[in-house]
């Protein structure tokens, strides 16, 4: 009998006090028992993060100065301290499943070379976010895993479904590897240089390194299974400035990357339009 992988979860964080103790309730109810969970601090405003992060048992790690919005360089701090074998790459307002991480260890154990995205449901209204909340503490205090196909059913919007000829089977397809809730194998992120810091502010540096992956032979999954999903708690977004960064961060995918905007400008195309951006950029 195969042995639990190791996994390192990494958090971005950045003033998420509301979310973090869910997530972090949400992994230590899993039970998973071969874990790390990581916060990194990227200059919140006080230090309520680390005293969560640390209540919870969770390793934490606070960002040299500088302007907020390093994603790259926030996970390539938790990816340097990190020991397993698998690197799940989890966003600072995503509640993933107490399953999830079994789900995680399974599929790492069955697909070698594989990045796993896995799927994520968005909570939008602040009834769907209270519906959310109270079935995790319920479950939670019952010491019950398996609340996806509940929570489902409820509250959570697929917001992109997945065309059911691409699930549960490994592709080449690297353009929908956002990192929401992705989990990697750490040799295979260290092979291609790790992420690349440079991409500052809202956007690309997720698929930046997938497709850095991708041309290093990874291949992709995007499994569908209710039950080990992970759920996006929607929030204000102040557009203007992310799509300032946006821009500045398609300009540098392009140029370092040029053989790849083919194959990325439809799918930023239906982005940009599905959020009322101008589609000017992936021309």
């Amino acid at each position: 009998m195969k042995t639990s992988k190791e996994i390192s979860v990494i958090i971005p964080c950045h003033d998420n006090t509301a979310s973090l103790p869910l997530i972090l309730r949400s992994i230590l109810a899993s039970k998973y028992n071969n874990l790390e969970v990581i916060c990194v601090d990227d200059q919140s405003s006080n230090y309520n993060i680390e005293y969560i992060s640390m209540s919870f048992g969770a390793k934490y790690y606070r960002l040299p100065e500088g302007e907020p919005g390093r994603r790259g360089m926030a996970r390539n701090f938790g990816h340097k301290h990190a020991k397993g074998l698998v690197t799940l790459y989890l966003d600072g307002d995503v509640i993933p499943e107490p399953r999830l991480l079994y789900y995680c260890n399974e599929l790492h154990q069955r697909f070698n070379r594989t990045a796993i995205k896995y799927q994520v449901y968005s909570i939008t209204e602040q009834r769907q976010r209270n519906d959310l909340l109270q079935l995790i503490e319920w479950i939670i205090s019952h010491q019950i895993d398996r609340f996806g196909p509940l929570v489902t059913k409820h509250v959570g919007i697929d917001t992109r479904p997945l065309p059911k000829r691409l699930r549960g089977i490994r592709t080449k397809l690297w353009v929908l590897c956002a990192s929401h809730c992705t989990s990697i194998p750490k040799k295979e992120v260290d092979l291609v240089g790790c992420w690349d810091e440079d991409f500052k502010g809202w956007g690309e540096e997720d698929l930046e390194l997938a497709y850095r992956l991708y041309k290093n032979g990874v291949d992709f999954l995007y499994p569908h299974r209710k039950n080990a999903a992970a759920y996006h708690l929607d929030h204000s977004v102040n557009w203007e400035n992310n799509y300032i960064s946006l821009q500045r961060n398609i300009r540098r995918f392009r140029e370092k990357h040029p053989d790849s905007w083919e194959g990325r400008r439809g799918i930023l195309r239906m982005f940009l339009s599905e959020n009322n951006l101008s589609t000017s950029l992936a021309i």
